[in-house]
């Protein structure tokens, strides 16, 4: 029952054929069946969509038992895919672009829309099946522009989020920003890679100038085995990552010291608040300051470098500051009584040792 009542406020978008005459005879089309309706999430919000079928209406056309859809409605999402094709083309890009895990991608489209982390990976997969159907295409097009810049340079990346699971490969050409293949391999093992990723791209005869890579020692032995005697080096950002590991968990154990500290004070500051009259002219204030000290908890990182303890020291010491001036222009009343207490508690957590 509640389902059903959730869904009865879905919006619904109805999509017909974009032409409206028979190509064949030039009559005009008429309704026919549903050819699908489903519910669909995008990255706009959810929707119940109706695509329907259209078929000649002149009972003389020698194509009259042809159905035409809407190219548009086609175009949404794949068949027996409750998601829209921008949130699988958002997947692909956080995982191969902002090179971001399973967990960070689930929690990163979570603010947004309703989806579970085993269908991240779901939709990962889609996402590299779509770019496996345009390998061929994209590499004859760009053929030439490889021989003008002497050759190519691969960048090689593998995520197997779970022991067990198919692991997912993509090989890239980091001059051209451009994705060459993408496997889904039963194994990481380097016989696997060597002969099902990267033999492949060697068979198109091109000349290679360099590989990049982590430092899986699958990856360096099947490209040792591919490509002997080719300068590969290992990938910057995963270095850098892996240095920058211990400054992160550092820095991760004084954000989680800093929301201890913090989440009981904010909320006792905000019932408190709450209490002040109705009509009180700052009570309105306050509980925004309140709101800015609630988003330092919700403060989130992304390691090497994006520290959200150091962030959040910052948001507090910005804060104090402006409550600081606030009860220096209102010396008496609820607006200098409560900012003063607002700053004491985030003074106390930032001047404080952790």
């Amino acid at each position: 029952m509640r389902t059903a009542k959730a869904n009865a406020n879905v919006p619904k978008r109805y999509y017909r054929p974009e032409m409206k005459r028979c190509p064949h005879c030039q009559g005009n089309l008429k309704r026919g069946s549903k050819l699908w309706p489903k519910y669909l999430v995008t990255l706009s919000g959810r929707f119940y969509v109706i695509s329907h079928g259209y078929r000649c209406s002149n009972p003389d056309c020698p194509e009259a038992a042809v159905v035409y859809a809407s190219q548009e409605a086609e175009g949404l999402s794949l068949a027996g895919c409750s998601y829209g094709l921008d949130v699988i083309v958002e997947v692909g890009y956080q995982r191969f672009w902002q090179q971001r895990t399973v967990s960070e991608i689930h929690g990163h489209l979570t603010k947004h829309i309703p989806i579970s982390e085993r269908q991240v990976l779901n939709l990962l997969a889609n996402f590299l099946a779509l770019l496996r159907a345009g390998q061929a295409t994209k590499v004859t097009q760009l053929h030439p522009e490889w021989h003008k810049l002497g050759g190519l340079v691969l960048s090689i990346d593998g995520l197997q989020p779970e022991k067990g699971n198919p692991a997912l490969y993509v090989v890239r050409e980091v001059q051209l920003d451009v994705t060459l293949m993408a496997e889904i391999l039963p194994t990481g093992g380097y016989q696997t890679i060597a002969s099902q990723l990267l033999k492949p791209i060697k068979a198109w005869g091109l000349p290679i100038k360099g590989i990049v890579s982590d430092a899986q020692e699958s990856l360096r032995l099947a490209v040792s085995q591919v490509y002997p005697g080719q300068p590969h080096q290992n990938c910057q950002f995963h270095c850098l990552k892996e240095g920058g590991r211990p400054t992160y968990a550092a820095d991760r154990a004084m954000k989680t010291q800093l929301k201890k500290k913090l989440r009981g004070r904010l909320n006792r500051a905000r019932q408190t608040i709450k209490q002040l009259p109705e009509n009180d002219p700052y009570r309105a204030v306050l509980l925004k300051y309140v709101g800015y000290l609630h988003f330092t908890l919700v403060m989130r990182g992304l390691a090497p470098f994006d520290l959200a303890g150091l962030s959040m020291v910052q948001q507090l010491t910005t804060l104090e500051a402006s409550l600081a001036r606030a009860q220096k222009k209102a010396s008496t009343g609820s607006l200098s009584a409560y900012s003063s207490w607002l700053a004491c508690i985030g003074s106390g957590l930032t001047k404080r040792p952790v």
